[in-house]
């Protein structure tokens, strides 16, 4: 029997009466959700009730996870913060607004791991019995005839490692905001009423067995890992309601798996490469193979997305030197300028962003950067000081050599780990040299790390104080696909006072360099929330707490300045005596 065979009787196209009755009424129908009168029919207690009993496959994320945050990647990151006294209304309509809904009322853009499980499951089961929709829109689609609900997860249970990094130092109280909007999806009526199968993907599942919250969140399956070769068996077994493994570890894909989307993308997303090579540690994507798609099989998909008027293309990388990469991850100059241009010869192509790239092969290939610049710069989103300028996230990840070695000493191939401090300054300084203004991670606590290699970063953070960088230091946190998975994460309370100055340190820069006409605000609001601090975090935060305000600084001008007094005094006392 094939998949479309079991669902028949539900399709949404079944239905009784005249075909021109029929689109007379979905006319009106239409028209009179448009217009906010009705939403669905209901049930008689408030809730809609899905048409023709709803769909068998409906997939959805939360409605942070559903927002393009206006095309603002950093603006993103708010949903790793806990809300705080903030009403979550608020937040949403400022940072989070929900994309439009096509007519029918399925999702217009999803998040891209989400569209390519889209793609794969509707050549499996046809289009008819699979839908991607908003979490607003769940109680439409979802009806006595919907066998599954899948989930796709970024982070959570606010366990990733933004999240842990923020919630904890605002402390402000609560649940992440990615955790409060995920916990509230599962609990949605409709899938509480009609108990489909829930299942949940994506780069955060990991979190939901990691803090045994599987039950508690009503999830039956939990699937971790790449999609295409296992996620149509898992949703065939699900659709005939046969028994599933509770967690489920997914077989790595292949270049010939993996399809192009089917409908549009969140932020134009469309990828380039996948996996890495490096061999990081504590990152996941190093563990997958490294694959490079095809410029066409690329450009299909970016102009799928301008179709539609995202106005982005989002090229998904884990770095974008890795793209057709030559031997011992020399960059391949000519395939990725061809890349670039092409890219920004699509029709309706505003903007284009790279998420991650790295050092060592900006200083590989200078010429590469002096070429690709001018119009990825050209095409960036980002304005400082009047003049366009371009970003990706890079990982600075730590100044400590003995660490490089422990843990990513294929970082900075070709060159080797005790040139790592010369590989960064020496390729932030090129960047910054074409206008291209990276976001440097770097991780707080990696197992092991003592206080030689928390003074290098100090170090390597310092040679870099009069470049244009972003910093955003972060805990360490064991992904459960890293090969540190079982190390501790760190915790705020193991921060040490040398940890607690990197932290200081990379954000007084941030504020310095990017916002300086708010330091009078800064050192205002710093001293208004350190007795707070002081009672949530201990003593140990004052110092912290000074260096961010930059009150530290202005009070170690005015002792230099009284030093200087006191020695001229002294000076010209011993003249008249």
């Amino acid at each position: 029997m094939t998949m479309r065979k079991l669902f028949r009787g539900v399709d949404r196209g079944n239905s009784s009466g005249s075909p021109r009755k029929m689109r007379t009424h979905v006319s009106k129908l239409l028209s009179l959700r448009f217009l906010g009168f009705i939403r669905g029919n209901s049930d008689g207690n408030g809730m809609d009730v899905a048409e023709d009993g709803g769909v068998p496959i409906v997939l959805t994320a939360s409605e942070v996870e559903m927002s393009d945050f206006n095309l603002n990647l950093v603006a993103a990151f708010a949903g790793s913060f806990p809300l705080g006294f903030v009403p979550r209304w608020l937040i949403k309509r400022m940072l989070y607004p929900a994309d439009p809904f096509d007519e029918n009322g399925t999702a217009s853009f999803a998040p891209y791991g989400l569209r390519k499980v889209e793609a794969i499951l509707i050549r499996e089961f046809g289009r008819e019995n699979v839908v991607t929709v908003h979490p607003r829109n769940l109680e439409r689609f979802v009806g006595p005839n919907t066998k599954v609900v899948g989930i796709s997860a970024m982070d959570s249970l606010g366990h990733a490692f933004v999240s842990r990094t923020y919630a904890s130092l605002l402390g402000l109280g609560g649940k992440a905001l990615n955790r409060i909007e995920f916990e509230k999806l599962v609990s949605h009526p409709a899938i509480l009423k009609y108990r489909p199968r829930v299942i949940v993907g994506g780069a955060g599942a990991w979190q939901i067995p990691e803090l045994h919250m599987q039950d508690a969140l009503h999830i039956d399956t939990v699937v971790i890992g790449q999609a295409e070769r296992t996620v149509v068996e898992v949703f065939r077994r699900a659709v005939k309601g046969e028994e599933l493994d509770r967690v489920i570890m997914s077989e790595p894909s292949k270049l010939e798996d993996v399809p192009t989307i089917e409908n549009p993308a969140l932020y134009g997303a469309a990828e380039i490469t996948r996996g890495c090579g490096r061999n990081c540690a504590f990152c996941s994507p190093t563990m997958r193979r490294l694959v490079s798609f095809p410029l066409e099989h690329i450009l299909k998909e970016v102009r799928l997305n301008a179709k539609r008027r995202t106005r982005s293309a989002f090229l998904q990388t884990d770095d974008l030197f890795l793209y057709k990469k030559k031997e011992h991850f020399y960059p391949n100059r000519e395939a990725l300028v061809k890349l670039v241009e092409s890219v920004s010869k699509v029709e309706g192509v505003e903007y284009i962003q790279f998420p991650h790239a790295s050092f060592a092969p900006v200083c590989c290939d200078p010429g590469l950067i002096e070429e690709i610049a001018p119009t990825i710069v050209e095409k960036a989103p980002w304005r400082w000081n009047g003049s366009r300028m371009a970003s990706f996230e890079m990982g600075f990840e730590t100044g400590s050599v003995r660490l490089m070695k422990k843990y990513m000493a294929g970082k900075m191939l070709p060159f080797k780990p005790e040139q790592w401090h010369d590989v960064v300054t020496q390729a932030v300084g090129i960047l910054d040299d074409n206008d291209i203004c990276p976001l440097l991670t770097l991780v707080i606590g990696l197992p092991g790390e003592q206080e030689e290699d928390t003074n290098a970063t100090l170090e390597l953070i310092s040679k870099l104080k009069d470049n244009r960088v972003m910093w955003a230091p972060i805990f360490f946190t064991s992904e459960e696909e890293s090969l540190l998975r079982k190390h501790k994460h760190m915790s705020l309370r193991n921060l040490t006072d040398l940890q607690w100055e990197v932290l200081s340190t990379c954000w007084r820069s941030n504020f310095d360099t990017w916002k300086r006409q708010l330091n009078p605000m800064i050192s205002l609001i710093s001293l208004l929330v350190y007795p707070y601090y002081r009672l949530k975090h201990g003593k140990g935060v004052f110092r912290p707490i000074m260096k961010i305000s930059g009150l530290e600084d202005v009070l170690m001008s005015r002792r230099q300045e009284a030093t200087l007094q006191n020695s001229h005094c002294t000076i010209s006392a011993n003249v008249t005596g």
